[in-house]
C-alpha cells in the first residue's frame, strides 16, 4: 500500500505514486498485491491527469512544441486507463466467487 492511507478510488498523490513505483522497482513489495491494492486508485490518477492534459490542450496560448508534447502524453495516458481497466477486469474475473450460504437462495417451487 502507498504510505498515505486513502480510499482505493481516490486518485493519488505524486508522492505516493512515486514511492510505490520505487517500492515495484526495488523489489520491496509483490507486484500482483500492490497493483490488486491500487489499480483503482492508479486509475483515478491518470484520468485527472488526462483532464488536465485535455484542459492545457484547450488553451489557446500553447506553443505547438508543447501542443504536440501534451498529445503525445495524452495518448499515452488513454493507453495507461486502458491497461489498468484490462487488469482490474482480469482481476475481477479470476476471483473465486463467494459463495452463497443455501439459505440465501432462493427457493424454486
Amino acid at each position: 500500500m502507498f504510505p498515505t492511507e486513502q480510499h482505493s478510488s481516490s486518485p493519488l498523490s505524486l508522492d505516493d505514486l512515486e514511492t510505490g513505483l520505487l517500492k515495484l522497482q526495488l523489489g520491496e513489495v509483490d507486484h500482483r498485491s500492490f497493483w490488486n491494492e491500487n489499480i483503482e486508485a492508479f486509475r483515478q490518477t491518470v484520468l485527472v491527469a488526462i483532464r488536465e492534459t485535455a484542459d492545457a490542450l484547450r488553451s489557446p496560448g500553447i506553443s505547438p512544441v508543447w501542443r504536440n508534447e501534451l498529445e503525445a502524453q495524452l495518448e499515452s495516458l488513454v493507453e495507461y486507463v486502458e491497461l489498468a481497466d484490462r487488469y482490474a477486469e482480469r482481476r475481477d474475473f479470476s476471483r473465486p466467487a463467494a459463495s452463497v450460504h443455501p439459505s440465501a437462495r432462493p427457493l424454486i417451487h
